[in-house]
């Protein structure tokens, strides 16, 4: 059957359209290879057009007039052992508080959500929460744990299981709220003393020292901390995804819908993307398991 004309173009007007932020990310991660399975992930539910920028200084609010959502895989560091973090000029920066608080979308994943002395209190603000290694945030030496969905009626995670398991990952205890944030958590994992009596804890780059060398003054140890949350911004909404340092985690069901659906529901205000039917012959749908135009 012949298409109409200009059917491709009607169809990518009516995508949410995605700009990733992305270029200084601390260099145990495969940022590069990363955005390339953060993209797939979004364009194979056949909502998203995602564009890949890694320069954003100077950009204005005319630069993301265009988009829908901001993806963030940025951190502003090479190396975990630098202090000093790397960020955009003040334009960028308005540029993205005036396009999320004047009611789009913003997604911080991953290690986005780091905090150094160069952190501009409005950036917290609209993350609502970040880890800051120099005020009691650590990095919990256990990779494999259990995930739980602490709210799992929420349009982003409704339909999954409440408890999972991911390998291979980085725990990030101890979140510093902002005054005004309004966070509502979606996903927690519980932060066990027992997992930091292994040989080599602490790293050296951390800053944070234990009080008096006893891990169980730790604060907020023993305790279920936030992975997942949303925040409101003026008028715009936001998601944080600490979890999926790499593949292992982004190939999890759990964690492909609840991406999907985070972005979606920062970009829209709400979700409409189901969990992918995983039965009878879709079991051989190869991930990421939904079914576009772009698989």
């Amino acid at each position: 059957m012949r298409r109409p004309p200009f059917e491709g173009v009607i169809l990518l007007k009516q995508k949410l359209r995605v700009l990733l932020i992305t270029g200084r990310v601390v260099k145990e991660h495969d940022y590069r290879r990363i955005n390339e399975l953060l993209r797939r992930m979004l364009e194979s539910t056949g909502r998203f057009d995602v564009r890949i920028t890694e320069s954003f200084t100077g950009s204005t609010a005319k630069s993301l007039e265009e988009y829908d959502l901001v993806l963030l895989n940025y951190d502003g560091r090479n190396w975990l052992s630098e202090p000093e973090f790397v960020y955009w000029d003040d334009i960028a920066f308005q540029a993205l508080y005036d396009f999320v608080g004047g009611g789009k979308g913003i997604v911080f994943y991953h290690s986005s959500f780091s905090l150094g002395p160069e952190t501009p209190d409005e950036y917290l603000r609209m993350m609502g929460g970040g880890h800051d290694l120099t005020t009691g945030g650590r990095h919990n030496p256990k990779g494999d744990y259990t995930v739980h969905f602490s709210d799992g009626e929420h349009p982003i995670t409704r339909g999954l299981k409440r408890d999972w398991f991911i390998v291979g990952d980085d725990m990030l205890p101890v979140i510093t709220w902002h005054p005004k944030a309004k966070p509502h958590i979606l996903a927690t994992v519980f932060d066990s003393v027992e997992d930091y009596n292994v040989p080599g804890w602490p790293p050296q780059y951390m800053i944070h020292r234990l009080a008096d060398g006893d891990p169980a003054k730790m604060p907020e140890i023993n305790t279920d901390q936030p992975v997942a949350w949303t925040n409101e911004y003026d008028k715009g909404r936001v998601f944080v995804v600490t979890i999926g340092h790499d593949i292992d985690t982004l190939r999890r069901l759990n964690y492909l819908v609840m991406f999907v659906r985070g972005c979606e529901w920062a970009a829209t205000g709400k979700v409409t993307l189901d969990v992918p039917d995983r039965t009878g012959d879709n079991r051989l749908i190869p991930w990421p398991y939904y079914n576009g135009e772009e698989q």
